[in-house]
């Protein structure tokens, strides 16, 4: 481990979001006093850090001393009044830059605010700034040539996942008590995962995209979610409540379903829920700490009345080939688009490569990986393949019938929530997400099925348990033993899943987990 940032003096940081809104309400802490902590705690882990790329402190101080002076003449105060917030580069902030990290956009500015920023603030959040993604929101890491790269608060030598990677930072280091991030294939997730912090992905359109930059634009079959991110459970609850506060008003999006929202159930009993879990999905084996943490989390389920079952998702390769077919049929040429007269990330490049070549020639490197021993590369050529009109609606079909199997599957076991692994692989080296892109069918496979799926941080990597994975010349799995060595001490969180409109279940045993969090091994 390199060397950590410093250790958090100021209580007010430390705190819940749901502690501070309460004492906040109650006139115990002012709002100046809570911006104000953030804000030095940003300063002074930031420089190192790099997870806050647009600051709004002068704009944020402004607000916390009106929402004081609200308070004090008694005026109707919002369920979030006075709380400091951060949100991901790519949703629109009145007055600041959205630019996926591109340097063309460096001087843009949003004209308003995105809708879920709006009613964010509408409820009484404060906004300290906009937090670091990948270059144009893809990959697992948090690079770009805008902003420069953003470090693990653990190891500097690591990523924090991505793409909501710098939102996923900041809180960990106490910058940030909540955040808001998005997620088409474990951007949430991923790096909660990474950090050691909680997120939830709602179900696909249960909030509006309106407001965020587009990466893909017009595609319908994998959706974009956003979703919160926080330190503690009861804070994604709280947030969701906000979130969804307006969600039967379909007046403004159209496609935001009116679902009412479902208040999830706290108590310490999960008696009379059916959990499904799986340590491995059969396409990308987990490190070692991972697989512990589903048993171990699987074995806490149960303790608290949940009757646990093991459970296998079909075919995940299948899944996931329809995942990455689905997302480059169009050959990427959007993204092409706005990479134009753009420097490029490195990790970027094997993939903007790859969507050039003809599909025979693709189908050619397919085979000459396979007789080479890159398995996993064999399997991305196959299923990137450039696509007709009538191409991709098999895929769109396709990805209907996975997901009729996959529902019945899970009603012919009976299962309410499944619990299985958030990523494959603890933090990443810097460039190794390029090498990994299985690793995160964990997640990927729910992008797909448009589920309802949390990460909560749950132990660390053990000093004796960084990797069992046997040397070979694959360059996935070669990559994956270099991740998982040195990796001690690395947070661990599990997923916890369920069926579409569930995200109440979902955090339910999301808290049940939490309070029945495990140190990390020795």
């Amino acid at each position: 481990m390199t060397e950590r940032l410093p250790q958090p003096e100021n209580p007010l940081v430390q705190m819940r979001a749901t502690d501070l809104v309460r004492r906040l309400a109650s006139g115990e802490v002012s709002a100046r006093a809570v911006v104000d902590a953030h804000i030095e705690r940003i300063q002074a882990v930031n420089p190192q850090l790099r997870a806050v790329v647009v600051t709004c402190f002068e704009e944020a101080r402004r607000a916390a001393d009106e929402a004081d002076a609200r308070r004090a003449q008694g005026a109707p105060l919002g369920p979030l009044h006075g709380l400091p917030i951060t949100i991901k580069e790519s949703f629109d902030l009145a007055g600041t830059p959205t630019t996926l990290g591109l340097t063309q956009r460096a001087y843009s500015r949003a004209n308003q605010d995105a809708p879920l920023v709006a009613r964010l603030r509408q409820a009484g959040a404060i906004v300290l700034g906009k937090t670091n993604l990948p270059q144009i929101a893809m990959a697992n890491e948090c690079e770009n040539p805008l902003y420069g790269r953003t470090v693990h608060p653990l190891d500097a030598r690591r990523a924090p996942g991505g793409s909501s990677g710098g939102e996923a930072a900041i809180i960990a280091a106490y910058g940030s008590p909540l955040g808001l991030g998005s997620d088409i294939g474990g951007s949430l997730r991923l790096p909660a995962h990474a950090c050691g912090i909680a997120s939830l992905k709602p179900t696909a359109h249960r909030l509006t995209m309106q407001g965020h930059a587009e990466v893909f634009p017009g595609m319908e079959a994998i959706v974009c979610q956003p979703g919160p991110m926080a330190r503690h459970v009861e804070d994604l609850i709280l947030a969701m409540r906000v979130l969804t506060a307006n969600g039967q008003d379909t007046s403004r999006d159209p496609a935001v379903p009116p679902v009412p929202w479902t208040e999830p159930e706290t108590t310490s009993t999960l008696q009379g829920l059916r959990v499904g879990y799986y340590l491995d999905n059969g396409l990308f084996r987990p490190a070692p700490a991972i697989r512990r943490a589903i048993r171990e989390a699987a074995d806490a389920l149960e303790r608290r009345g949940a009757e646990v079952i093991p459970w296998q998702p079909p075919d995940v390769a299948e899944a996931f080939g329809l995942f990455i077919g689905i997302l480059l049929a169009d050959d990427l040429r959007y993204a092409r688009d706005l990479l134009a007269d753009e420097p490029i990330w490195t990790p970027l490049w094997p993939y903007l490569l790859l969507v050039r070549l003809p599909n025979v020639a693709r189908d050619m490197l397919a085979r000459i990986a396979d007789v080479a021993g890159q398995r996993a590369t064999a399997r991305l050529l196959r299923a990137a393949r450039s696509r007709t009109a009538t191409g991709y609606w098999q895929l769109v079909e396709a990805q209907k019938r996975y997901r009729e199997r996959f529902l019945a599957k899970l009603d012919e076991q009976r299962c309410d929530v499944l619990l299985c692994p958030a990523d494959g692989l603890p933090a990443l080296t810097h460039g190794a997400s390029a090498y990994t892109t299985e690793a995160v069918s964990y997640t990927a496979l729910y992008n797909l099925l448009g589920m309802p799926a949390g990460v909560v941080p749950w132990t660390a990597v053990g000093p004796n348990e960084e990797s069992d994975r046997p040397d070979t010349v694959d360059l996935t799995q070669r990559t994956a033993r270099e991740v998982e060595r040195d990796s001690a001490g690395l947070p661990v969180g599990v997923q916890v899943v369920a069926r579409h409109w569930r995200e109440d279940l979902v955090l339910r045993v999301m808290h049940a987990l939490e309070q029945e969090r495990q140190p990390p091994s020795n």
